[in-house]
């Protein structure tokens, strides 16, 4: 079967997920890899060279770590307005690359073109997850929806997270290259806006650390022999800094529900903590206190960091081989009547609600 794989270009998450899947639907299928162009070096430098084509990056417009929801809006005008373009060109390249089914990683862009071609639309994302929390705000509420936009449609659909979610965490093979050790650092995952206030706190306090994303340097190696993990609180890296037990403090993006709601989740664990750029000077010590204590912290049961790659391999083996077979014509309208994923297809999962019990 060819098979069209998407991924967002916001945040590495998506790209880790696509590049710990992607080489195992290798094995049986032929993969196209549809892209923002601010990907293609990460790809590259993980599975080589493949066939890659190009998707629009939909971007968050940000001050400083705060996401700006209304200026992030209005920046996406432009590519609403293409948008109809965009996605017939790429029905156009899914049908003249004889595609037989799609799967997206939170790109609303291939999965509306899938539709158009008549092609059955595999949706696997984690942000996604927000559509099924509690709503305690208005600004959860607009990113529960706008969650659900960036989704597109799609046949099936699976919410894979730590936490709640259809299947559990993609967790990559390439964290274990190494034998986990403790060489008394702190691994920094920060993006460069965040650098210039937090760097100067560590250095205050003496503290080694290693930077990341660093190119060049081996991110895999440094995660396996550091201390503890100061991190914003994207998805993937709570997962790999879990399933190495590696204590991890993280700092939510302002006005980043998904981020929030990791995070939250993240503290139930037992296993980190949550900072605030203002507070990070004294909730730095007190996590380094008590990193012993979020070692030796059981993980709930109603959390997981068990890796679900093959169980998702199987889950998207019986989707192309069951959907491709019943594709239909050309058609802008949804499938008729795409039923959620049940809770034990991958095995049995706690629902977010077990997770969460409630969201003041």
């Amino acid at each position: 079967m060819r098979i069209a794989y998407s991924c967002a270009g916001e945040g590495l998450g998506h790209a880790a997920r696509t590049t710990a899947l992607g080489p195992l639907l290798e094995k049986r299928h032929e993969l196209i890899y549809y892209l923002p162009h601010s990907l293609r070096d990460f790809f590259r430098a993980r599975l080589g060279e493949r066939q890659f084509r190009s998707i629009p990056l939909i971007a968050f417009k940000k001050r400083g770590e705060q996401v700006r929801l209304i200026a992030s809006i209005v920046s996406a005008l432009p590519l609403l307005l293409l948008f109809p373009y965009e996605v017939l060109r790429l029905a156009l390249s899914l049908r003249s690359w004889k595609a037989d089914a799609v799967i997206s990683d939170f790109d609303p862009y291939l999965a509306w073109a899938g539709r158009l071609a008549g092609l059955p639309v595999l949706q696997i994302n984690h942000p996604g997850i927000v559509q099924r929390s509690p709503v305690p705000s208005f600004r959860a509420a607009l990113t529960a929806l706008a969650s659900r936009v960036l989704e597109g449609p799609w046949d099936e659909r699976i919410h894979i997270s730590f936490f709640g979610g259809d299947a559990g965490p993609i967790v990559r093979p390439a964290i274990f290259r190494y034998p986990a050790e403790d060489r008394g650092f702190v691994l920094l995952n920060l993006k460069h806006c965040l650098r210039p206030r937090v760097l100067p706190i560590l250095d205050g306090l003496g503290l080694p650390y290693r930077l990341f994303p660093s190119p060049g340097e081996d991110f895999e190696a440094a995660l396996a022999a550091c201390s503890c993990v100061l991190s914003t609180a994207g998805h993937q890296m709570i997962v790999e800094s879990l399933a190495l037990d590696k204590p991890i403090l993280v700092i939510p993006q302002g006005h980043q529900w998904e981020q929030q709601l990791n995070a939250l989740m993240l503290e139930r664990t037992g296993k980190g903590a949550v900072a605030t750029v203002e507070g990070l000077e004294r909730e730095l010590p007190l996590f380094l206190a008590r990193i012993e204590d979020y070692r030796r912290a059981q993980l709930p049961r109603q959390f997981t960091v068990a890796d679900s790659s093959r169980e998702l391999v199987a889950r998207i083996e019986r989707f192309v081989e069951l959907r491709a077979r019943r594709r239909g014509p050309i058609s802008l309208l949804p499938a008729a009547g795409p039923a959620r994923s049940p809770q034990r297809a991958l095995g049995c999962r706690p629902s977010l609600a077990d997770s969460i019990d409630h969201i003041a």
